[in-house]
């Protein structure tokens, strides 16, 4: 049994690095359909088999990818009495130039009891570092919240989203907050919550229209939710001095103490 924390897998990747589906199932042995899950997953970075893959694993394994993980993972869960959870460590997608250059070659997706991220070489460890407060920041978000993360709503991903940046903003320094923080106005940021978001924050995370607009896809721009969420914790924060535990297990709803784009 693999117990938690940081999860070998460089010695998956040395074995069946050319089988990313194989990966998966060792990720989530329960995995029915193999190849849904690994298309799921390089919705979120990662990998594709390639020459350049290879060489990606091969600078994180010099680069001691696993053990500086552990480190932060160490470090966090002391400091925000964080959850237990498994973390995947795999190679980026380094063939997807965009996402390359929208994350600085890092990205991630957390569930309630794991997380998997997909990393690329850095010379900057406050890269990665703010990766992992992001995604831990949701593991120990979402220990708090009860039911099936399928029945979570626009607004608790929204709220999800914003706190998770706003803990890279507190740990790590604004120079490391995702470029979707600052790419929008205020303006734009309050025209698409008034026609697009503020009478849909029910929606369950199983209508699809709630990762229309939480990704930004249809007529709605690209990561549009995730920039609102973050405009949501930034306004509550001028406002209201809170602790860490409160900002874990306080409702979704507390968060919206206002119209947060009123004049």
């Amino acid at each position: 049994m693999t117990t938690n924390g940081v999860v070998r897998t460089d010695a998956w990747l040395e074995d069946i690095i050319d089988q990313p589906e194989e990966i998966c199932k060792k990720i989530d042995p329960a995995v029915k359909n193999a190849r849904a899950y690994y298309e799921y997953l390089l919705f979120f970075g990662m990998y594709r088999p390639s020459k350049m893959s290879k060489n990606i694993f091969k600078q994180l394994k010099a680069a001691n990818a696993w053990e500086k993980i552990n480190e932060f993972y160490k470090k966090y869960k002391k400091l925000w009495n964080g959850p237990e959870i498994k973390i995947y460590i795999l190679p980026i997608n380094g063939l997807n130039r965009s996402l390359i250059r929208q994350t600085n070659g890092k990205s991630g997706v957390t569930f309630k009891e794991k997380m998997i991220l997909f990393l690329g070489p850095t010379e900057d460890l406050k890269e990665w570092e703010s990766l992992f407060v992001h995604e831990y920041n949701h593991a120990t978000r979402m220990s708090y919240m009860s039911g099936d993360p399928l029945n979570y709503t626009l607004l608790d991903s929204l709220i999800l989203e914003g706190l998770a940046e706003y803990a890279v903003e507190h740990y790590c320094g604004a120079n490391y907050l995702a470029p979707w923080t600052r790419v929008y106005s205020d303006k734009l940021l309050k025209r698409f919550w008034n026609s697009d978001f503020k009478d849909r924050l029910t929606i369950k995370k199983k209508d699809p229209t709630h990762d229309n607009l939480l990704f930004g896809r249809k007529f709605v721009p690209t990561m549009m939710g995730y920039a609102i969420g973050y405009k949501i914790i930034s306004e509550y924060s001028k406002n209201n001095i809170y602790s860490i535990g409160e900002m874990f297990s306080s409702t979704s709803e507390n968060f919206i103490t206002r119209n947060i784009f009123d004049d």
